[in-house]
Order: structure tokens, then C-alpha cells, then sequence
């Protein structure tokens, strides 16, 4: 059997999709690492994979620290500056701590499996130890396409966007890329830099699998042949998804709750937001489980919502959203798999640019409401709980047709296969 590193850091979005992955992986005799900072070690200790050091603390809490930033950029200029912080500030002066702990394990790996943001700076490690790397996408929609507007500016027909799908490769974008960085270490390293740039530094030239079913994002015509959608890959959470007696008997206790999220970024960025949700819910008199991602957040709302309400830092989202009416949340992707894999019809008050393509995703769908300024939540709160809308049949009925895709078993094969034919 082969041994699989499988890579990712940033926020629990970015690293829970993985780890159903890596457990199969793992179950099916492989023997796999996962990459990924401490922080999330204790959460996975009950998963048949290895955890290693990612060589930085770039998980929850360091975000937290930067909500004010997140707060202002995360949607402005489509996203775009949140690359000097993800990549200016917490990426490039500490590639080689990254670099070091990742190539520790990659240098006598069969495979690498990365997060798209960390294959920009993973892929040199399998470049230099010549092991192969394949990226599981979970941003389909920041996919360039001549058939979809740039990030925020308009569409401007095909012709036009070619150009600027030139112009996002070139030279052009290495400062909002931050470029320099991993260009001076690359050259470090002894990579070349010749046709190298971000854009395509977060694909894998071999393989790339999109962690979305094609029904939820469908494949764009002009996409390269080597990118193939795989379905959703939840995970339940620690301990199988287990829930505690004390969550039980509050879901036991009364009509099925409304969950309220917003994820690692949304929560410390814009924590304005549980009470205008919760001030929503409590006109329509419905309960609420309250996730609120960090100890202190939590410690405040508790002390300040009703007894009606459950307040707790993290519950498993799976086995919650099961017995759960709605979700307010903030688009995130793990958040919005769950949620649309469950079956629940979510409110969306995006904090961050792909959030707000999931926003429109679901407003598309009518499985969801979109919330683009915040003092249209309250509306689509009302919106969503009335059943003569719609949402809850038509989230039931999308979650008959993505839950036939398998993501994870087929991610899996995918993986399986691609190492039987790189071992050759």
C-alpha cells in the first residue's frame, strides 16, 4: 500500500472536507499523514491517519486575531486583497517552517493530496522529491473561465474575458498574489520560475478533483480536461458525530431548532450577526442552537440569549443539521455542504468573497436566501420559516439528488487510480 500526505491549514472549511478522505484512505490500508496545524490534532484523534505538524498555527485562532481585516476586505474587490493576509502575511514568512515539516513527509510519499491555496506553496516539496500531487478543490468557482465574469467585475462577454484571464496569469498580478515570495523561494530551492505563476500554481498539472457535485456548480466547457467533480466529502466530526446528552436533551426537549453558524471567519469578523439572527428568530418564537466557533464568543451570547436558546463554541454540524429545521450561516464551504447534503434551507450573510457565490448559488436554487446587506437578514429569516415558499421542499428534494454522488468514496478511487498509474 501507498503512502498519502494529505495537506491543508486555514480555516475548518478548508480542512474538515479532507479528512473523511483521509480516514478511507487510511481504512483501505494506506498509510496516510495528514498535514495540517496543531490546533486541529485533538479533534482528529480518533481518525485512523496520522496528524503532523504543518509547521505553523495557521488554523482558527491566529485567524481570529485578524477579524478586524477579514471584517473589512474579505468581499471587496472580489476577495482579492485577503491574499496578503493569507499569503503576504501568514504564508511567505514562514515558508520554511512550511517547507520543512510538509517536505519531512513528502520527501518518501507515493502521493500528495492538497487543499488548493496550500498545493501554491506544497507543490514544491513534491516537485523537488518528483512525487505527485493532486489538488481537491473546494473553490469550483474561482475557476477561470471565458464563460464567467472575473471575480466582482462584470461580465464582459468571452472575448474580453480571455484577455483578462491572460492578464491574471501574467507578470501583471504578482503583487495582489504576493509572488515575489514564492518566486525568491522557489529559486531558493532550485525550481524553476519559467511559466510559473499562482493562478495555476493552486491546480496540479496531473490531477485536480473539485470537491462539489456538478449538479450544485456544473463543470464550465473551457476548463482543463484534468479537472473532474467528485461530489461533497463530509465529515460527521469528532468522536463519529457523536452528541453530547446535554445537546440531546435540548433537541429533545421542544420543536426542531434553527441552527445558527458562522463559521471560523464570519464569527470574530462579523459577530453583529448572531444577535440580528437571533433577534429574528425570537420574533417567530423559534428555538436556536448557536454555534459561535471560539470559547469567548460563546461565554458572551450565552449570557445574553434566552433559555430558548443552546449556545455552545462547536457541536458536530452533520448529526445537528439532521434534526434542525434551518441554518443561518455564512456560506462557508463545509457549512454549506452540510447544510444542502442535509437537506435544510439556509439564510447566507456572506463575510467572505466565495461565500457570496454560494449565496447566489443557493438564492439560484431556491434552496437558500441570499442576505447581500445585513439589514435584509431579518426578511430572509421570515422569508425562509414560511412554509407556503417552498425552501424546505426544494432543499429536500436538491438533497435527494447531490446525496447520490458519494464524493468521498469517489474521491478515493480517484486517488487509488491515479497511483496505480503513476506507479507503472
Amino acid at each position: 500500500m501507498a503512502k498519502i500526505v494529505v495537506y491543508s491549514m486555514a480555516y475548518r472549511g478548508d480542512v474538515f472536507p479532507y479528512v473523511p478522505i483521509a480516514s478511507g484512505l487510511a481504512r483501505a490500508g494506506h498509510d496516510v499523514v495528514f498535514v495540517v496545524p496543531e490546533e486541529y490534532h485533538p479533534l482528529f484523534a480518533a481518525e485512523p491517519f496520522r496528524c503532523a505538524s504543518s509547521g505553523t498555527d495557521f488554523a482558527p485562532k491566529l485567524l481570529d486575531e485578524h477579524a478586524e481585516y477579514v471584517a473589512r476586505w474579505g468581499k471587496r474587490f472580489g476577495g482579492g486583497l485577503m491574499l496578503r493576509l493569507y499569503f503576504g502575511e501568514l504564508t511567505i514568512p514562514y515558508l520554511p517552517q512550511l517547507h520543512a515539516a510538509l517536505e519531512a513527509e513528502v520527501a518518501d510519499a507515493d502521493l500528495l493530496f492538497s487543499h488548493p491555496a496550500a498545493a501554491v506553496s506544497g507543490s514544491m516539496a513534491a516537485e523537488l522529491h518528483d512525487v505527485p500531487l493532486v489538488v481537491g478543490d473546494l473553490f469550483p468557482m474561482i475557476m477561470l473561465s471565458e464563460y464567467d465574469p472575473i471575480s466582482s467585475l462584470p461580465y464582459p462577454g468571452r472575448r474580453v474575458n480571455r484577455m483578462l484571464i491572460r492578464g491574471m496569469r501574467s507578470r501583471l498580478m504578482d503583487p495582489m498574489f504576493s509572488a515575489k515570495g514564492f518566486r525568491a523561494f522557489r529559486r531558493q530551492l532550485g525550481l524553476s520560475n519559467d511559466g510559473w505563476n499562482v493562478m495555476d500554481a493552486r491546480l496540479s498539472p496531473l490531477a485536480n478533483l473539485a470537491l462539489v457535485p456538478s449538479a450544485y456548480y456544473p463543470p464550465r466547457p473551457d476548463w482543463p480536461d484534468n479537472y473532474t467533480m467528485v461530489g461533497f466529502t463530509p465529515w460527521e466530526g469528532p468522536d463519529g458525530g457523536r452528541l453530547d446528552s446535554e445537546v440531546t436533551e435540548f433537541l429533545d426537549a421542544g420543536d426542531a431548532p434553527v441552527v445558527l453558524t458562522l463559521g471560523t471567519s464570519a464569527a470574530s469578523a462579523q459577530p453583529q450577526v448572531f444577535d440580528q439572527a437571533l433577534a429574528a428568530l425570537d420574533a417567530h418564537r423559534e428555538r436556536a442552537v448557536v454555534l459561535a466557533s471560539n470559547d469567548d464568543l460563546a461565554a458572551d451570547l450565552a449570557q445574553r440569549v434566552g433559555a430558548q436558546h443552546l449556545v455552545r463554541p462547536f457541536i458536530p454540524l452533520a448529526p445537528l443539521l439532521r434534526r434542525s429545521k434551518a441554518i443561518v450561516h455564512s456560506g462557508a464551504h463545509g457549512t454549506n455542504s452540510l447544510a444542502l447534503l442535509a437537506g435544510v434551507p439556509s439564510v447566507i450573510a456572506p463575510c467572505l468573497f466565495d461565500q457570496v457565490a454560494h449565496g447566489r448559488r443557493q438564492q439560484e436554487l431556491g434552496t437558500g436566501a441570499w442576505v447581500r446587506r445585513k439589514r435584509d437578514l431579518p426578511k430572509a429569516v421570515a422569508t425562509i420559516l414560511n412554509p407556503a415558499n417552498g425552501y424546505t421542499e426544494r432543499a429536500q428534494a436538491f438533497s435527494e439528488q447531490i446525496s447520490q454522488e458519494d464524493g468521498t468514496a469517489r474521491t478515493i478511487t480517484e486517488l487509488e487510480r491515479i497511483l496505480d498509474s503513476t506507479s507503472s
